[in-house]
């Protein structure tokens, strides 16, 4: 299996995580107060589009060519992060 190939799984397995964790998420707003409920949903709302566009990177790095895809996988490393970064403050947010 080639390097392109591996981090592809890899960062699919993670795309599986983050959804399986954002429906949990979701699970856990409901049982928030109001307030607390309404400044969780925007954050998530944000992360389900950071899952998305990650999920469209890497749609994007099939398309590409292996000499490019340095770039790319930056570009998702960063996402990555980011989805991380997120999960962590909204589970900070809920204790």
């Amino acid at each position: 299996m080639s390097t392109i190939e591996k981090y592809k799984q890899e960062i699919e397995t993670e795309l599986d995580h983050a959804r399986e964790k954002l429906v949990e998420l979701k699970t856990k707003i409901r049982a928030l107060s109001d307030v607390k409920r309404l400044e969780s949903v925007d954050e998530v709302e944000e992360l389900e589009n950071m899952v998305n566009d990650m999920k469209a990177k890497i749609k994007e790095l099939n398309k590409e060519v292996e000499d490019s895809w340095e770039q790319i996988k930056g570009d998702i490393d960063s996402s990555k992060n980011a989805i991380d970064e997120a999960f962590a403050r909204l589970n900070r947010a809920m204790v």
